[in-house]
């Protein structure tokens, strides 16, 4: 075959086919969902859209999106509930008082572009600590909240971001929580 009739071949296969750079999923019987697939709560009301099957990214408003975690729901005998999550839990939250009541602080994530966050379990709720954005710094740490309470110590941590929203993840969006 001569170069020219390789090349009309292709050209009458790229115009049949819908061109080079367009990859339509009709040709696989797939086409894309109209709607996204996002977290709802107890209430029916989005919550957040998801990064992957654990981290869900929330709004909190003024601009502000934090990653939170969920995990599944288990029945009594330890087996996943069908399509239902809650809240994970299981963070510290790092302060410069003594008691656990100001200039809390939070380890940045390992993924680009997210903020920084911890999700605690208090009496309250699981409470989501969302950190600033930009880089981490060096803070004198006199008390850590873990879900079992506050403990006092004095330690100079680095890679710490200043915590600017706290929200109340229970209240602000119940569980059980669902792929819609």
């Amino acid at each position: 075959m001569t170069p020219s009739v390789i090349a009309a071949s292709i050209a009458v296969a790229l115009i049949v086919n819908g061109g080079a750079s367009a990859q339509g999923t009709a040709a696989t019987g797939l086409s894309p969902s109209p709607n996204p697939i996002v977290l709802v709560d107890l209430t029916g009301k989005t919550v957040a859209r998801p990064l992957n099957e654990t981290i869900m990214l929330v709004s909190i408003g003024s601009g502000i999106v934090a990653p939170a975690l969920i995990r599944p729901i288990y029945d009594s005998d330890g087996r996943t509930a069908s399509g239902l999550a809650t809240w994970q839990a299981g963070g510290s939250v790092l302060f410069t008082s003594s008691d656990c009541t100001a200039g809390a602080h939070v380890y940045g994530l390992s993924y680009s572009g997210m903020r920084a966050a911890a999700q605690l379990q208090t009496r309250a709720g699981i409470m989501l600590y969302v950190g600033a954005v930009g880089n981490p710094s060096t803070v004198a740490i006199h008390s850590i909240l873990y879900e079992t309470g506050c403990a006092a110590l004095t330690v100079q941590q680095n890679g710490l971001f200043p915590v600017v929203a706290i929200v109340n993840l229970n209240t602000a969006y119940p569980p059980p929580l669902a792929f819609q």
